[in-house]
């Protein structure tokens, strides 16, 4: 099966996922690729017209790459996260 986009991370979004325990850090990358097959709202979804995230609940944690649709090649469709946060549920 062939993933319908392609992701690439921004440095700044890999020094994010660097900063994270082993653990977490795998569930990020295993939802991002499943995003890549799935239609899951839960795991990548639209924020505002030009901004989307890639989510991911792990240990009461909320991580939280945003990301943005990069079309300027017709052929790839490529989706670029810049950046991540992990926000802390209550």
């Amino acid at each position: 099966m062939k993933p319908k986009f392609g992701v690439e991370l921004m440095p700044e979004a890999i020094e994010f996922l660097e900063t994270l325990k082993d653990k977490a850090r795998e569930k990020i990358y295993y939802n991002i690729r499943k995003s890549q097959f799935v239609n899951d709202p839960t795991l990548f979804k639209k924020l505002t017209d030009f901004i989307w995230e890639f989510r991911t609940l792990y240990n009461s944690n909320s991580y939280r790459l945003f990301s943005f649709w990069d079309n300027t090649d017709a052929i790839k469709v490529m989706v670029v996260a810049s950046h991540g946060i992990m926000k802390k549920s209550q």
